[in-house]
């Protein structure tokens, strides 16, 4: 197997409803050190380590999904935790429309708009957060609960989401942030083996930008309305703006 930065461990499967890993130190996730206000100055260590994840995305995303899918979950709709019918998801989709997206025209209407139809499907992670990546050495990839067959991108755009919110939280400047970008965005499509064409890119922009509302809606609907909202969502859609420059043809 080629080294691709990141290793994925499965979990030790208790039932329908528990899934255990092993104990981590606490603060043991990557979403840990990305939500710190020195994230804006590690960029060296970042790169390494967006370019790694990169790499694995990629890798996983390329494997023959004609020989899985018949063992996989189908997640071609939606992530499964949104899709679902349970009181937490209904809950979360109502704390979407609690927020200040009125501060954020342009981030909340791409997340509105109809997205293009997804160009393939692949075996995909489902939720590719940084909380269930171990800040480890190469990293490692958990939380394959949601795994199924799928539009690649959403794997991206989870990934994207939070590196936008970091990067608005800490104040990133817009060239450090595009690098992050170009060199995830770059190492990705190399590893996956095809270029992402206009559409695809398009796509990508709306789904992270769904995935950030998401993001912020679980939060509300968990520890309720925050006022700090009205700060950094218009932060956040700046940032967004900067990953619309970069896949920009």
């Amino acid at each position: 197997m080629p080294r691709v930065g990141a290793v994925a461990v499965p979990p030790r499967v208790h039932g329908n409803d528990l899934a255990v890993w092993s104990a981590l130190p606490t603060p043991g996730l990557l979403c840990d050190r990305l939500f710190d206000r020195r994230f804006a100055g590690e960029e060296s260590w970042w790169r390494d380590v967006l370019e790694g994840l990169a790499s694995f995305l990629g890798a996983l995303h390329r494997l023959p999904v004609d020989q899985v899918a018949q063992a996989l979950p189908d997640r071609a709709m939606a992530t499964a935790w949104i899709a679902s019918d349970n009181e937490a998801s209904a809950g979360i989709r109502k704390a979407a429309k609690q927020l200040p997206l009125h501060l954020t025209p342009l981030m909340s209407g791409a997340a509105d708009g109809a997205c293009p139809p997804p160009r393939r499907l692949s075996v995909v992670h489902g939720r590719f957060s940084t909380g269930v990546i171990a800040l480890t050495s190469p990293v490692v990839v958990l939380g394959w609960r949601e795994a199924g067959v799928g539009d690649p991108s959403s794997d991206v755009a989870y990934l994207l989401g939070e590196l936008l919110e970091a990067a608005g939280l800490a104040d990133m400047d817009a060239p450090l942030l595009r690098r992050h970008l170009e060199a995830f965005l770059a190492r990705y499509q190399a590893s996956a083996g095809h270029p992402l064409d206009a559409a695809e890119r398009e796509r990508l922009n709306m789904l992270t930008a769904r995935r950030v509302i998401d993001h912020y809606a679980q939060a509300t609907w968990a520890f309720g309305p925050d006022d700090a909202l009205c700060d950094v969502l218009p932060q956040v859609e700046k940032q967004w703006l900067v990953l619309c420059e970069v896949t920009a043809p």
